[in-house]
């Protein structure tokens, strides 16, 4: 449901004509094949600040069959499925205004393409039909859109950072530009886990979208050089584009839904449980979003509050922009404009938004509909340029708004479990010893974990009595298979998978078994079994030939030292 003003907004947008210089490569498993732009038919692009995505439609004519010299190159290598990189510039051509000392630089997409569609035109020639022309179609994307929706890789790195990670799934054609202390910080661990049988799997870009959301960082994505930037604000400098009010047709003011609830960060640690309220002035008691954590450092829940103080934005209000002209220098995402200093806006019948009026505006989407005046197919296809009817609009955030925008994305589902063994360096190899290793920042406690799936990396988890109460004090023992739960940026033991050795009896028996100690000969050995239905209670304890045993059973009771020989 919308509001009406909104549909009416953008039911009046206008369309106007105008003749676009169109040029449009396609490379298909290395080969360039260029489609003259005066035969693309229909074009529909949406520009926002993190990447693009549209779709087009043009002719090709391939009159071979008819003895004609138009020969359809493309045919064989589209319906293939060799991966098809797109390059499309729009440049447009007017030649009756005066503003060619403006920036002339064209509108460049550099992508891939995501689906395509064909359709063949035949022609009769007397007991045969043959195809005469074809017309393709293409929906398409950028780099990072195209190849991380597809990509759901389970990764797990010890000592990296975030950049290191990236950097291993960026591949070739995505370029990225780090400009964030978050995503240079070494972690001890970072595990990516997205598993493509979840319920709803998260895909890479999902990942990636979520950790910036997340961590309340930006991505930006720069139409002219084609790369990607990561930054922890939003650039609030640049020369803004000049912009013609004739171009204008008119504005709308859009103000979005405000927060109106209280983060709270809900530390559950016993000794010393703490709810920490960030402060919001427009709350509405007693709506809150609680984020709830486990920890004995205050340092972890401060930085937890610093985080969701930071991501307690307020919207500012958006300018929505009608255009009934194509600018002479396009607008793209994170260009700026500054209506504050040109007097031709107060002359122009156009309300302009106060908050455009006062400050500049950064622009971050960007909605192009073309079409073509003629959608049949020439007789030759010939030159670049070909006349459309448009359909343009703008939106723009004040330039101090520290919103960031993010495209819609799955939640990816953690934790993953998975097998590993622990290590223990104390005593010999053959020894089952326990090891504990004490952080020196945070005096915590851990065991120290192989998971042989991702080569034998260690990861840390907590030393704690896991699923055993606090009577029983049985570290897990050196080469003992865990199960272990891996998160974003923690591990932790979830269950035992195996028996020590010596440790399993007997079905028969049906006994009970408690063995401790470091190996079968320095160990001491607690039984309970059954003996011809009747219960046999076994204490033994062994150090090499030296042997105590004490056995309980029906009219019996035994105590014995001894050494083996």
């Amino acid at each position: 449901m919308t509001s009406e003003l909104w549909n009416e907004f953008l039911n009046k947008s206008p369309t106007f004509n105008e003749k676009l210089d169109v040029t449009l490569e396609l490379t298909i498993d290395g080969k360039v094949i260029k489609v003259w732009g005066a035969n693309v038919k229909n074009l529909e692009l949406e520009l926002l600040s993190h990447g693009f995505s549209g779709c087009l439609d043009f002719w090709v004519n391939d009159d071979v069959d008819m003895d004609g010299d138009s020969e359809d190159l493309l045919k064989e290598p589209f319906l293939t499925n060799k991966l098809v990189e797109v390059k499309l510039e729009i440049f447009v051509l007017r030649p009756d205004r005066n503003d060619v000392e403006r920036d002339p630089d064209p509108l460049r997409l550099r992508g891939f393409v995501i689906e395509k569609y064909l359709y063949e035109q035949a022609n009769r020639r007397g007991n045969k039909s043959p195809i005469v022309a074809r017309r393709y179609g293409i929906r398409f994307c950028d780099a990072a859109r195209f190849y991380w929706a597809q990509h759901f890789p389970c990764e797990l790195y010890t000592k990296k950072s975030m950049k290191d990670v990236l950097d291993a799934h960026k591949g070739e054609k995505i370029s990225l530009i780090y400009n964030s202390t978050v995503l240079s910080a070494q972690k001890p661990l970072i595990y990516i886990g997205l598993e493509r049988d979840r319920v709803t799997p998260a895909s890479f870009y999902d990942f990636f979208i979520w950790y910036i959301e997340t961590h309340n960082l930006v991505f930006h994505y720069d139409y002219t050089e084609n790369k990607y930037t990561i930054e922890d604000a939003k650039p609030e400098t640049g020369e803004p584009v000049v912009m013609d009010f004739e171009d204008a047709f008119h504005f709308l003011q859009r103000l979005p839904d405000v927060p109106r609830w209280k983060p709270r960060i809900l530390n559950s640690y016993t000794e010393s449980p703490a709810t920490q309220p960030v402060n919001n002035e427009l709350v509405a008691a007693p709506l809150s979003q609680d984020f709830l954590v486990r920890t004995s450092l205050s340092g972890q829940v401060d930085a937890r509050v610093t985080l969701e103080t930071a991501r307690l934005l307020m919207p500012s209000p958006e300018v929505h922009l009608l255009c009934d002209r194509y600018p002479a220098r396009m607008i793209l995402p994170w260009d700026l404009i500054d209506l504050t200093k040109d007097k031709q806006w107060e002359l122009a019948a156009i309300a302009v938004p106060a908050v455009a009026m006062k400050k500049k505006c950064r622009c971050f989407r960007v909605y192009l509909i073309a079409r073509g005046h003629d959608q049949g197919q020439g007789r030759r296809e010939i030159g670049s340029l070909s006349e459309f009817a448009l359909q343009l609009q703008f939106e723009f955030e004040p330039i101090d708004d520290k919103l960031v925008r993010l495209p819609p994305f799955v939640i990816p589902t953690y934790p993953s479990v998975v097998e590993g063994k622990i290590v223990s360096t104390i005593g010999a190899d053959d020894e089952e010893t326990y090891d504990i290793e004490t952080d020196a920042n945070t005096n915590l406690d851990s065991y120290k974990v192989k998971v042989p799936l991702w080569a034998d990396q260690i990861v840390q988890a907590p030393f704690e009595p896991l699923r055993m109460s606090g009577h029983f004090y049985f570290p897990a023992y050196k080469n003992e298979r865990v199960l272990l739960a891996l998160d974003l940026y923690t591990a932790r033991i979830v269950g035992f998978l195996d028996w020590r050795v010596e440790g399993r009896l007997p079905k028969e028996g049906q006994g009970n078994h408690l063995l401790t100690g470091k190996k079968p000969l320095s160990s001491t050995s607690i039984s309970h079994v059954y003996v011809d239905e009747k219960p046999v209670f076994t204490i033994i304890r062994k150090h090499e030939k030296d042997h105590q045993t004490i056995q309980a059973k029906e009219g019996y009771l035994l105590i014995e030292v001894k050494e083996e020989k």
